[in-house]
């Protein structure tokens, strides 16, 4: 009598890996996205060249600070949206309720690191040319800075928030849009699918 040979299938290690690539993948490349368009599409300031690479602010052409940093957190909100979808449609053991502040700190840490990488990539894409002759008008790279914890926002008399870590406010803000489209997809999804069994 001949017992049934029993096939066991081993794991294939590359496939873990190739799956986590992917995941990093699709989180982060929707915040490169946005800071590229945000490099390209952003208002800028306009500096009329005087020569030695000094130039002359014109307020009346580009656009301050308020409408660059506005465009950027637009822009994170949108890779925020994405960023979740892509952990809500590759990782479906995350729709449970242990997995959702996974869902929504991993988009919250990656929109703070693309938001404090912006500023500096903007000025090595971006950055005006420094021998403009005189009188030509030099375009800025665009510049962003804290989003809710800024002077800007409770003018030079107001509290600097010098005690909060960097980058915070971005985190709060990538973790609340996160959180709010996990609510939305939890609302249209089977309840059978966020059980936590």
């Amino acid at each position: 009598m001949t017992r049934p040979s029993l096939s066991i299938s081993a794991a294939h290690p590359g496939g873990a890996v190739s799956r986590a690539a992917l995941s990093l993948l699709g989180v982060v490349g929707p915040f490169l996205v946005a800071v590229l368009l945000w490099i390209v599409a952003a208002p800028r300031a306009e500096l009329l060249s005087v020569g030695d690479g000094r130039g002359i602010r014109l307020p009346e052409s580009g656009a301050d600070g308020g409408s660059q940093l506005l465009t950027l957190s637009v822009l994170m909100g949108f890779a925020s949206v994405c960023a979740v979808l892509v952990l809500w449609q590759r990782h479906p053991h995350l729709r449970r309720p242990g997995g959702v502040p996974a869902l929504a700190l991993l988009p919250g840490v990656t929109c703070a690191v693309a938001a404090a990488a912006a500023s500096p990539l903007a000025h090595v894409l971006a950055a005006p040319p420094t021998d403009a002759p005189y009188g030509q008008l030099v375009r800025q790279a665009p510049a962003a800075g804290e989003l809710f914890f800024d002077r800007m926002f409770f003018a030079t008399t107001g509290p600097a928030w010098d005690w909060f870590p960097p980058g915070l406010d971005w985190v709060v803000f990538g973790v609340m849009i996160a959180a709010f489209t996990v609510a939305v997809l939890a609302y249209a999804s089977p309840s059978v699918q966020l059980r936590d069994d």
